[in-house]
C-alpha cells in the first residue's frame, strides 16, 4: 500500500491529469497497477514497487494517438562511447529517470478512469484528463523522448547528425556526451 501511495504521490506532483466530467461520446480508457520487489545483490528485498499504468492496448490510433516512434541510442553510438571512454580513461555515468513518462506532455485527448484504490470520494464519476502521459499509454516514449530532446537542446547540448539520442556540448574545453537508450541515460 505504501508503494502505491508513493506513486500516486508522484503521479499528483508532476501534475498528470484533471478530474473532468468525460466528455459527450468519449470513452475512459482503464488503468491497472503492476507490482515488483526490488532486490538487493544477495536477493533480499530491499522495496516494494508500485507503477500505476494505462490500459493503453484500448487506446484508438488517429483519436487517442498518431505517433508512437521513439528513438534510442544506437548499439554502435554506445560501443564507440565506451571504446572512447576506455581508451581516454573517461569517467561513465548512467542515470535512471524515475517516472520518465510523466514528464512527457499528451498531445491528444485522452480520458482514464480514476486509480483503483484511489477514486476521490464524492467525485467517482469524474474521469482523468490526461496532461501527462502514464506507462501504457502509447505515445508515452516518443513524448517523453520530445521533452528531453527539448531540455538537451535549452542546455546547449547538440544532437549528433548520425545519431539523434547522442547529445554533444562543449563548455570551457570540457565535453560532455548524453546517449539516450529507452529510458536510460549514459553520460561520458
Amino acid at each position: 500500500m505504501k508503494a502505491m501511495e508513493a506513486e500516486i504521490k508522484s503521479i499528483k506532483s508532476q501534475n498528470t491529469w484533471d478530474l473532468t466530467e468525460l466528455p459527450e461520446g468519449k470513452k475512459a480508457i482503464g488503468s491497472r497497477w503492476t507490482f515488483k520487489l526490488k532486490e538487493d545483490s544477495k536477493g533480499r528485498i530491499e522495496r516494494y514497487k508500485a507503477r500505476f499504468c494505462a490500459k493503453g492496448f484500448t487506446q484508438v490510433e488517429g483519436v487517442d494517438f498518431t505517433e508512437t516512434f521513439a528513438p534510442v541510442a544506437k548499439m554502435n553510438s554506445i560501443r564507440v562511447l565506451l571504446s572512447i571512454a576506455t581508451t581516454h580513461d573517461l569517467e561513465l555515468h548512467q542515470a535512471d529517470v524515475d517516472t520518465a513518462s510523466l514528464y512527457g506532455d499528451v498531445d491528444a485527448e485522452i480520458y482514464m478512469k480514476q486509480p483503483t484504490g484511489f477514486v476521490e470520494p464524492g467525485k467517482e464519476h469524474l474521469a482523468c484528463k490526461l496532461k501527462k502521459c502514464l506507462y501504457g499509454t502509447k505515445q508515452a516514449a516518443r513524448q517523453w523522448y520530445l521533452k528531453i530532446q527539448s531540455c538537451m537542446k535549452k542546455n546547449g547540448f547538440i544532437g549528433c547528425e548520425a545519431d539523434k539520442c547522442v547529445f554533444i556540448k562543449e563548455d570551457k574545453g570540457k565535453i560532455s556526451v548524453i546517449a539516450i537508450y529507452v529510458d536510460a541515460l549514459i553520460i561520458a
